[in-house]
């Protein structure tokens, strides 16, 4: 009996690949960082994280000098995990079976922000607004939506 306990040991294993390019970016899904992608000739393979529930993930790719890349990924469930045949191939089929899937990423170089524009649209936006409306925004910010507002006399 113990034997055939041993014997009977199947697993699935579910592993979402990433690969960028340029590599070396960080990579993010559903808002947790799992690691850095790896160049094609690394020894390690590609980055992958293993997953437990199917359904649609979120991922960003980041890497300094380069465009911020986020999208969203719906992983499938295979035909193999639906009730009852899962019991076989996660308990009684005596070799893993692997589930891969994977998220390719084309980085672009990123261009330098217009710094100067930036400031130039700010003092504009400040000049342009009444006092009492910045004052209304600070104790907004400060004191939170509910906040009372001192009305000017």
């Amino acid at each position: 009996m113990l034997a055939a306990v041993l014997l009977l040991t199947g697993c699935v294993e579910r592993r979402l690949y990433v690969r960028s390019e340029p590599a070396g970016a960080d990579v993010y899904i559903d808002g947790e960082w799992i690691g850095r992608t790896r160049a094609e000739t690394d020894d390690r393979g590609p980055l992958y994280t293993q997953f437990l529930f199917y359904g649609t993930r979120e991922y960003t790719v980041r890497k300094p000098g380069y465009q911020t890349v986020s999208g969203r990924i719906e992983l499938e469930t295979p035909w193999y995990e639906y009730p009852p045949v899962d019991f076989f191939s996660e308990v009684l089929i005596p070799y893993p079976i692997v589930d891969e899937h994977e998220v390719s990423v084309q980085l672009e170089k990123a261009e330098p922000a217009d710094v100067e524009g930036l400031y130039r649209r700010a003092l504009n936006y400040r000049y342009a607004s009444r006092p009492e409306e910045r004052l209304e925004y600070d104790y907004m910010i400060l004191r939170g939506p509910r906040a009372v507002v001192p009305k000017k006399k």
